[in-house]
């Protein structure tokens, strides 16, 4: 009988920012985190003492990076940073308060639904979970049977998982609060993700 390979994933997404207070998109920009934002890294990192984790994966804006330091410091693990974990790119969209973008046409279809559709020189949320998906899985295979934490962005996390898990109709910031973790395994055998 084959044993079941799998590499465990947790998908953290940053701690709380300037711009996240403001309710102002950044997408591939950044703003600093702020003390609860800091605070909720530090809650995180605690929140993994216990998880055995192998390796820290970041992206590499600084709102994530500051999120992984704190982890690191804590859980004495090596940051590996991976510009495949970046945020969505929203193009023209980036830096407007989301007030000014609920009354574009297709405003639904970008945040509420994982689709071909993007902001003005942006990446759609299809273009973005294939991002994720790869490297996700290049990295499990990099990595089998390890537990890796991974630092991450709302919007990559919506569109990743919505590629088996259908979470459609909901915005990233709604579903996935600052700070808070997202189990997923991938299994070698069938070189699928699954929510663990």
């Amino acid at each position: 009988m084959q044993t079941k390979k799998i590499t465990q994933f947790l998908l953290a997404r940053h701690g709380e920012t300037q711009w996240n207070q403001l309710r102002r998109l950044q997408g591939s920009l950044d703003s600093a985190l702020t003390e609860r934002g800091q605070s909720q890294a530090i809650d995180l990192a605690h929140s993994m003492m216990e998880q055995s984790v192998d390796l820290i994966l970041s992206s590499p804006l600084g709102r994530a990076l500051s999120t992984a330091s704190k982890c690191e410091k804590m859980l004495s693990s090596e940051i590996n940073v991976h510009i495949g974990l970046v945020e969505r790119h929203f193009g023209d969209w980036q830096g407007k308060y989301f007030d000014e973008l609920t009354e574009e046409e297709s405003f639904e279809d970008i945040f509420l639904q994982v689709t071909n559709d993007s902001p003005p020189n942006g990446e759609s949320g299809i273009d973005c979970r294939i991002r994720i998906l790869k490297t996700l899985t290049d990295v499990a295979n990099n990595n089998p049977q390890k537990k890796i934490l991974v630092i991450t962005h709302g919007d990559a996390i919506r569109c990743f998982l919505d590629s088996f898990m259908k979470t459609n109709g909901n915005d990233a910031y709604s579903q996935y609060a600052n700070g808070q973790v997202f189990p997923v395994e991938f299994c070698h055998i069938s070189q699928q993700f699954s929510h663990s």
